[in-house]
């Protein structure tokens, strides 16, 4: 069934469907949208004389003033930048009240005032600062330098900063930390920012003390980059923890700024552990951390004394036979320093759980086949949750609140698609923006049982001037028999169903992605609209493995990934067979990192693709990372078999259609030693492999260089399909 038709006559270029696919050819959206702290009002930027500046509009009575221009910016700033000559872009900024707002320019981090043009400074960072966390009151900062973690206070005594200045110098900076070096450092991610980690530093709910992360990796084994911009080359040593090796270890500091001393929370051993999902009490007494063992089949949320950091209790524990994955702290009910919300797919999908402080089970708060995606909030009388969660196909976002002791719920959000919903801090509103199949983006306001008080904007189809490329979204079933899989097809311009035409399967297939919803051109790029622009079908299916799906759906890969994965995309290949408008002889296949590893699967263990491209591929699972490897296979000792029917150097000899495999040099995700190996393994069995290199870039090429690579993997399709 089409869900979706677009289109005049213009096409698009490649240079569209790369550069401006986020830009002029994205949807309209109200840039900086975002609630005022503590206020049910919200901002967004807007232009006024064609200059930028932030409107704010009340959500009670839809009252709108223009509360900052850039002249007023430029007047604020003149105030406290010595030599400043201007700025002619809003800078990024959050409003605290109506009238103040926190930015951050210069390497410092102001807070500006509308009312009289006042401007404070909370600290002075310096060039080498990162991981900076302001506190709660919005009087100190917490981040490192070179790895050292350091607190820098309100100034009493303001005195304007020198635009070129590059001093970490502020004037009330705390190092608490001098040790760091090679292998140790303070206040960054750990364990590779899995289980939902992506911060070091965790302040409590008034600022008197702040948790951080110690990294200690002077165990885990060097890994080279090599930097090719010199004469002659030199090498970066990272630490890569690979698959099965020494892993390394984590702990959970607490700096006290009552009794200005710093202690360590007794997280005890085995030290190769994880530690994850650190929270605070509301009253800031107690720390909670979600232990997960490095086998990752079990999870203890413990309690630590914040004061003393003593091991307090386990409020509980979760195991599973395959793993089990926190991703989210417990929050609080708001109000409420008695009870918490916990989310866990223990039930066999991801649901909401209300605890006691002492650990004991409520109430489970929602059930059902799906999965909540996202906790939003809680009603100002802490009577009510609000989250999201997806459709149990998995194609759609919608808003709910339940209420947490009747169980009574509530779905806020109802037309078709997939919401973002901002949550007021009182819980009294919602902005909702939604899109679906036929609808670029909608933004409305809501009140907190759902309904509409303001249509906030209806954005036009931006491609509508385009020659149309029909889309359709579909399922069909698994390898399993049983199981519906979610599609999503692009016909051709100028379709004619008598004809025949190219397929390019575009697939990640992996663990915590989801390719396709019932969103805006079915959640896929600009590039796959191109690529049906310029005479090929698209063709994309979520395999099992995939996320949003529930947990059954995804851990059916467990110690086997690339097997049911394969077994579910060649049912789409079979789908694709039996289309009378598709040529079963010119089938291609492009992914991308877990995407790059199912190409090089696919077309090493199948002959049904004349064509593929694998970008940033897994060759090997034991060259991958501890966290992410043994969570889905164990360890190479413990899964001896299904490590060694998923090392593809194993069935590069019966490699067939024509490959090209493209690497970042500098790649510390999939390091290029994976695809290194697969080519120097075609080489021994005398396979003939397409190679293509981009030098000094990560895991995924991005910038300008993004456009010759999109370049070069349409070029290859168009030459070998």
């Amino acid at each position: 069934m089409p869900y979706l038709a677009l289109g005049q006559s213009k096409m698009l270029s490649i240079d569209d469907a790369v550069l401006k696919q986020r830009t002029t050819l994205a949807p309209q959206r109200l840039m900086g949208l975002a609630w005022v702290a503590n206020a049910n009002a919200y901002t967004y930027y807007s232009k006024q004389n064609g200059k930028d500046c932030v409107v704010m509009q009340d959500a009670a009575t839809l009252k709108t003033d223009t509360v900052l221009s850039i002249q007023r910016l430029n007047e604020i700033l003149k105030k406290g930048v010595s030599g400043f000559k201007g700025i002619e872009r809003i800078l990024p900024h959050e409003w605290l009240t109506k009238t103040t707002f926190k930015f951050t320019y210069l390497n410092s981090i102001f807070i500006g005032d509308i009312i009289n043009n006042s401007i404070s400074v909370i600290a002075h960072l310096g060039e080498k600062n990162e991981h900076a966390e302001v506190d709660p009151t919005n009087k100190k900062v917490a981040y490192t330098i070179n790895g050292n973690f350091l607190i820098s206070t309100l100034n009493s005594f303001y005195e304007p900063i020198k635009p070129n200045a590059g001093s970490d110098d502020s004037g009330n900076k705390d190092f608490i930390t001098k040790d760091a070096g090679v292998g140790l450092s303070y206040g960054g991610t750990v364990h590779r920012n899995e289980f939902g980690i992506d911060k070091g530093i965790f302040w409590s709910p008034n600022g008197n003390r702040v948790a951080y992360y110690q990294l200690n990796e002077s165990m885990v084994t060097d890994y080279p980059i090599y930097n090719l911009s010199t004469k002659p080359a030199i090498t970066r040593n990272v630490k890569y923890p690979m698959s099965g090796a020494t892993s390394h270890i984590a702990k959970v500091w607490v700096r006290d700024l009552l009794k200005n001393r710093s202690i360590q929370l007794q997280t005890g051993e085995p030290l190769e552990q994880y530690l994850t999902n650190v929270s605070w009490h509301p009253g800031e007494e107690s720390v909670y951390i979600a232990l997960v063992n490095r086998a990752q089949n079990e999870l203890k949320l413990n309690e630590y004394d914040g004061v003393t950091g003593a091991f307090v209790k386990t409020l509980f524990t979760e195991t599973h036979p395959k793993y089990v994955e926190p991703e989210h702290a417990p929050v609080f009910v708001k109000n409420n320093p008695k009870q918490f919300v916990w989310m866990s797919e223990r039930d066999g999908f991801n649901h909401l759980y209300l605890y006691s402080s002492t650990g004991r089970l409520d109430k489970q708060l929602t059930q059902g086949n799906f999965d909540v995606t996202q906790l939003l909030g809680f009603s100002n009388d802490g009577q009510f949750v609000f989250y999201m969660a997806a459709s149990s196909d998995g194609m759609e976002r919608h808003c709910f609140k339940t209420n947490l002791y009747s169980g009574v719920t509530k779905q806020l959000t109802l037309l078709p698609g997939v919401h973002q919903v901002m949550l007021s801090a009182d819980g009294t509103y919602l902005i909702d923006v939604v899109s679906n199949a036929n609808t670029p983006r909608r933004i409305v306001l809501l009140n907190a049982d759902g309904a509409e008080q303001a249509l906030l904007l209806n954005a036009s189809n931006p491609i509508a001037d385009y020659k149309k490329c029909e889309m359709r979204l579909f399922k069909i079933k698994a390898a399993d028999g049983t199981t519906d899989l979610n599609c999503r097809m692009f016909l051709p311009a100028d379709f004619d169903e008598k004809k025949k035409y190219p397929v390019l399967i575009y697939l990640y297939g992996g663990p915590h992605a989801q390719m396709i919803t019932n969103s805006w051109l079915g959640g896929s790029d600009m590039w796959l609209y191109y690529m049906a622009q310029q005479g090929f079908v698209v063709f994309t299916v979520d395999n099992r493995g995939s996320a949003n799906r529930g947990l059954n759906f995804e851990n059916v890969t467990h110690r086997k990934l690339g097997v049911e994965e394969s077994a579910d995309q060649l049912k789409g290949v079979e789908y694709l067979k039996q289309q009378k408008f598709v040529d079963a002889n010119r089938i291609g296949v492009y992914g991308w990192s877990f995407g790059g590893f199912m190409t090089t699967t696919l077309m090493t263990k199948t002959d049904v693709f004349k064509a593929g491209v694998a970008g940033g591929p897994v060759i090997d699972w034991s060259l991958y990372e501890i966290m992410y490897t043994e969570r889905y296979m164990d360890t190479p000792a413990e899964n001896k078999e299904g490590y060694e029917e998923n090392n593809l150097l194993n069935h590069a000899k019966n490699l067939k259609g024509r490959l090209l495999m493209i690497h970042g040099t500098d790649d510390d995700v999939v390091v290029w030693q994976h695809s290194l190996q697969f080519v120097k393994k075609c080489v021994d069995e005398g396979v003939l492999l397409d190679y293509f290199v981009y030098p000094g870039h990560l895991h995924n090429v991005t910038g300008k260089d993004r456009l010759h690579l999109m370049q070069k993997i349409t070029d290859h399709f168009k030459l070998h399909l």
